[in-house]
């Protein structure tokens, strides 16, 4: 098969086929159908992104800002519970296995989540916390 070549049988009942070279569809239109492929790509990504940010965000009004706060730096009953600050370099510092690890199994006076929240919100979580505190206040 000639690569330069491009067969596409006719709808006719001949069955002839249509032969067109791959250079008459000239650079540009491929250049312009590899970047809209690329694009779109990029698009489905970002918008499932925004869509995991956005459900972690609520995952963590619902079960974290009663003693994390909706800043990241403690209630008045975190602070009490000793909860560390979610933008201190000991938090940021640890790598989301670290972080789904005490969100699933609890640690000090946190209690473990993995029966209430799936591993797929688990770790989303743990990406929001790096997401959302990462940044100094």
């Amino acid at each position: 098969m000639d690569i330069e070549k491009l067969t596409l049988k006719s709808r006719s009942n001949s069955g002839s086929a249509i032969v067109l070279p791959w250079r008459a569809l000239g650079f540009a239109t491929l250049a312009s159908v590899v970047a809209a492929l690329v694009i779109l790509g990029f698009v489905s990504r970002a918008t499932a992104r925004n869509a995991d940010d956005s459900a972690a965000a609520e995952s963590y009004k619902s079960n974290c800002v009663v003693c994390h706060g909706a800043d990241g730096t403690g209630t008045p009953t975190g602070k009490s519970l000793k909860v560390p600050d979610l933008h201190s370099d000991a938090v940021q510092k640890m790598t989301d296995q670290q972080i789904e690890d005490q969100i699933a199994n609890g640690k000090n006076n946190m209690p473990p989540f993995k029966s209430t929240l799936t591993k797929d919100q688990i770790a989303a979580l743990a990406a929001y916390v790096h997401s959302a505190f990462g940044k100094k206040k």
